[in-house]
């Protein structure tokens, strides 16, 4: 199945910025990828409440920063700006529409690939119906459980299964086609590039080979990004490598965990922490993350 609507704001981020504005205020147009301190933010026709990193801000939304405060927001077009304490900012549809106190432009970035939330129904979750043989499980099954995965990157994880030689790990298409099977020692497999293609949805398994007793099992579904998303997510993280381009990991961190790269989002704010140690707000998303990648299925 084509994943239609996980494109989400990906396809807007390469159309003319007018159209950010028309798709309507419930639509996200900025994130906030670093905050210190406290902050507040009032969506169009909703209070004030709060503000947190990660946030994703739909136009009209206004902005105060609190005292000895700051953050840092990327709009969807690469604009980011920089608001300090006791500021005050109101987000229009493709940059501040207005603006009082400490705020300041920061260098652009390359549009970014998508800030809606995935669509429930194309989110990776086990099929029902299927007739279980009954066996052991294998755990710790990646990606899965709301991860996507990069069509020509995609590594498969799963926690190891005491007194197991080898597994036999398969990956079938949406019609059950086998469309790649290895045995492998160890609890990593890389899927080969040119095996998955953008934009659709897979199921794996893995399961114990030469081991004493019951076999062990363990099922998954994997859904790669569409194409647009991948390239523009690409051009984003290939800027963020780049010293002279300006890119925080904070922001690409943010951005992957938006697009279900959850395990490579936790890689990126490792990075950010050894570039910012002590930041509360980095620390409290690291930790998040990594106990949702920790918790078994």
């Amino acid at each position: 199945m084509r994943i239609t609507r996980f494109l989400g704001l990906g396809a807007i981020a390469a159309l003319p910025l007018g159209f950010a504005g028309a798709a309507g205020a419930a639509e996200p147009i900025a994130i906030v990828y670093s905050l210190t301190g406290k902050a507040s933010f009032a969506p169009p026709y909703t209070g004030r409440r709060s503000l947190r990193l990660g946030d994703r801000l739909p136009a009209g939304t206004t902005l105060e920063a609190g005292p000895r405060s700051r953050l840092e927001l990327a709009f969807i077009n690469g604009l980011r700006y920089e608001l300090g304490a006791h500021s005050r900012a109101r987000l229009g549809p493709r940059g501040l529409a207005s603006r009082t106190g400490l705020v300041r432009p920061l260098p652009t970035t390359p549009p970014l690939p998508g800030l809606s939330p995935i669509s429930a129904r194309d989110r990776p979750g086990r099929r029902a119906g299927a007739l279980r043989i009954r066996s052991e499980s294998i755990a710790g099954l990646y990606p899965d459980h709301g991860a996507t995965a990069l069509a020509q990157e995609t590594i498969l994880r799963f926690q190891p299964v005491a007194g197991t030689p080898r597994y036999r790990v398969e990956v079938r298409d949406d019609q059950g086609r086998a469309v790649f099977s290895t045995e492998t020692a160890g609890a990593e497999v890389r899927v080969p590039a040119g095996v998955l293609q953008p934009g659709l949805r897979y199921s794996w398994q893995v399961s114990t080979v030469e081991r004493a007793g019951p076999v062990a099992r363990g099922e998954a579904e994997i859904v790669t990004l569409p194409r647009q998303i991948a390239e523009a997510r690409e051009a984003l993280r290939k800027a963020a490598g780049e010293a002279a381009a300006g890119v925080p990991l904070a922001l690409l961190a943010e951005v992957d965990r938006g697009l279900g790269l959850l395990a490579e989002a936790r890689e990126e704010l490792r990075a950010a922490l050894r570039e910012s140690p002590g930041d509360a707000a980095l620390e409290k998303a690291f930790a998040d993350l990594d106990r949702r990648l920790q918790e078994e299925p």
